[in-house]
């Protein structure tokens, strides 16, 4: 459901190559979260909380690592696999995320 809808956002993002044509909301990131979370953790996307730590919907180190590789991929950065430890609310990492985001846009134009 999430994913469908995130057409118009993600075309603001170039996923071939990495580089935002104009700045990726928050919200945009978050809607995506929250269907990537509900598909890898079997949860329904409607009970899915910005704000509840992911750990809460049965997180583990393994689908922690997938999260993480799933977001490379669809934003075409590298991060931390633990990266949703170290952010534990869709609202904190996805509030990361747009200033990660911006800052690999800019080092890789540099």
């Amino acid at each position: 459901m999430y994913k469908e809808g995130l057409g118009s956002d993600e075309s603001t993002f170039n996923v071939a190559t990495g580089a935002a044509r104009e700045p990726l909301s928050v919200d945009a990131i978050k809607s995506w979260l929250v269907s990537e979370v509900s598909e890898l953790l079997s949860v329904d996307a409607r009970t899915v909380s910005v704000y509840e730590s992911l750990g809460d919907y049965g997180l583990s180190s393994m689908t922690g690592v997938i999260l993480s590789g799933n977001i490379e991929e669809w934003l075409g950065i590298k991060l931390d696999p633990a990266v949703a430890w170290d952010y534990p609310t869709i609202e904190s990492l996805a509030t990361y995320l747009v200033d990660e985001v911006k800052s690999q846009t800019l080092a890789a134009a540099i």
